[in-house]
């Protein structure tokens, strides 16, 4: 199974939650007010409704004239005074509107002449009756009619229209950078650009939304600019970047607090484990972790019956099974530490004990009774000698006692404490009692020794020469 690591699991959390803020946006995005189209935006501007009021105005003003009597008594007899006092009479009324009275054969029944765009009004007007036309003046015609219903000619108004570029320049355009244009329709042609304002260069790129202007040949054309896909999807796009650095940054920190907790309750695991192979527990070990908290409690309750279990089988070890005091392993332990201290300067003394009669006890009342005299014997000694002192069995009936931080006459001070301080006897068995003696031989660790046995052999020796003396006595055998 390949290894994985938190780290990596915070990686792969970090791809997947971006992931996730990355649909979330496409939806938003997808979901967002769509954005109306200008028209709706625009609506009738101010300038639309002012341009189609005074149209429809002249438009009346011209059906009023074409129906008046004196109009069609012109029409009728074609006198040029009957038509001129219709013409001053009108142009009393209105100064700034200049008034032509044209036949069906498109002759004029007032003195002037026919302007181009008045004869193209006059054309359409013969195909589809009262119509209009205009540059920066707007002309309107209605046609005139007999009582029969027969059309005589055309009534045509033409008005300047001064405040048409104000007007224009007041148009609200939805944008910035928005185009406008107003614009003459013809019949056939192209339509025809009368003004213009904003951004000319969107206009090759985009279609015009047209706003016709009612009762003339007039419409403004407004471009508003698109906004690039780009534009459009760059704030979305920002905000998922930047949320999916938030991600990021949050879950990494997190994912690393939670690694170095966890490197951290590992390492003190780590140390549970060598402490529990040292032998040597400590009281507790802290964990931040509440996942670490349990296990280690029971693997410390675990530990301590394992070390307690442990430490008494070694104890059981380091004893001798009968007397229960050090065994010959713990004696040789004992005396190489006592030994290389010398060389702090320390001084150490020992005594061997060999217990008086020992082999007779064992002829005469058994091996039971040999090993009640042993037990007893190791228990006086522990019972008699300083917690300091180390006591250990060497075998069989012989004994010795380490005395750390000693001299020699301290010692032997200590050597006669200690047999005047032992029972004059004891039971081995029922109705069995044993005077208990032993003789002794006693000697110091030295500096010139070449080995830390050089020690017990004097005191061997010294043991020796007590046993030939009489037994229950201890010599003594300096370092040369």
């Amino acid at each position: 199974m390949p290894h994985t690591s938190i780290l990596r699991f915070g990686l792969v959390l970090v791809a997947a939650l971006v992931l996730l803020a990355g649909l979330v946006t496409a939806a938003i995005f997808l979901s967002r007010p769509q954005v109306q189209p200008v028209a709706e935006e625009l609506g009738k501007p101010v300038m639309a409704a002012q341009i189609e009021f005074l149209a429809d105005a002249m438009r009346r003003d011209a059906e009023r004239i074409a129906t008046h009597p004196q109009t069609l008594a012109c029409f009728v007899t074609a006198a040029p005074d009957v038509c001129q006092a219709q013409a001053a009479n009108l142009y009393a009324l209105d100064q700034e509107a200049t008034l032509l009275f044209v036949t069906e054969g498109e002759r004029q029944l007032l003195p002037g002449f026919l302007p181009g765009d008045t004869r193209r009004l006059l054309a359409d007007a013969g195909r589809s009756g009262a119509t209009a036309t205009a540059s920066f003046n707007l002309s309107v015609s209605h046609p005139v009619t007999d009582s029969a219903g027969k059309r005589l000619g055309f009534v045509i108004i033409e008005q300047s229209v001064p405040q048409l570029q104000g007007l224009f320049d007041t148009l609200p355009l939805p944008d910035a950078a928005a185009y406008a244009e107003l614009q003459q329709r013809q019949a056939g042609d192209a339509p025809r650009v009368l003004m213009r304002r904003g951004n000319q260069a969107i206009k090759r790129h985009t279609r015009p939304t047209l706003i016709a202007l009612a009762g003339t040949p007039w419409q403004i054309a407004v471009w508003r600019p698109v906004t690039p896909v780009v534009e459009d999807v760059a704030p979305y796009v920002l905000g998922w970047l930047m949320a999916s650095l938030v991600i990021a940054i949050v879950v990494l920190a997190v994912v690393l607090a939670v690694r170095n907790r966890v490197t951290d309750n590992l390492r003190i695991l780590v140390k549970f484990t060598n402490d529990l192979r040292q032998q040597r527990l400590r009281a507790d070990y802290p964990v931040s972790l509440a996942e670490f908290r349990m296990p280690l409690d029971t693997m410390l309750k675990l530990g301590r019956v394992m070390v307690g279990r442990q430490k008494e089988v070694t104890t059981q070890a380091r004893l001798d099974h009968l007397s229960q005091v050090n065994n010959r392993l713990s004696f040789d332990e004992k005396q190489k530490e006592l030994f290389a201290s010398l060389k702090e300067g320390g001084t150490h003394s020992l005594l061997i004990l060999d217990i008086d009669n020992f082999k007779q006890v064992n002829d005469t009342f058994g091996h039971e009774a040999g090993d009640q005299l042993i037990i007893k014997f190791g228990n006086a000694l522990k019972s008699c000698l300083r917690t300091s002192d180390f006591i250990a069995r060497l075998g069989g009936d012989e004994f010795c006692v380490l005395f750390p931080d000693t001299p020699l006459e301290r010692a032997q001070d200590l050597a006669e404490r200690l047999r005047a301080g032992m029972p004059e006897s004891v039971e081995l068995i029922p109705g069995v009692t044993q005077k208990l003696s032993w003789s002794g031989g006693l000697s110091e660790y030295s500096r010139d020794d070449h080995g830390e046995n050089d020690a017990l052999a004097r005191a061997d020796g010294a043991l020796l020469e007590a046993k030939r003396d009489g037994r229950n006595t201890t010599r003594v055998k300096a370092a040369a």
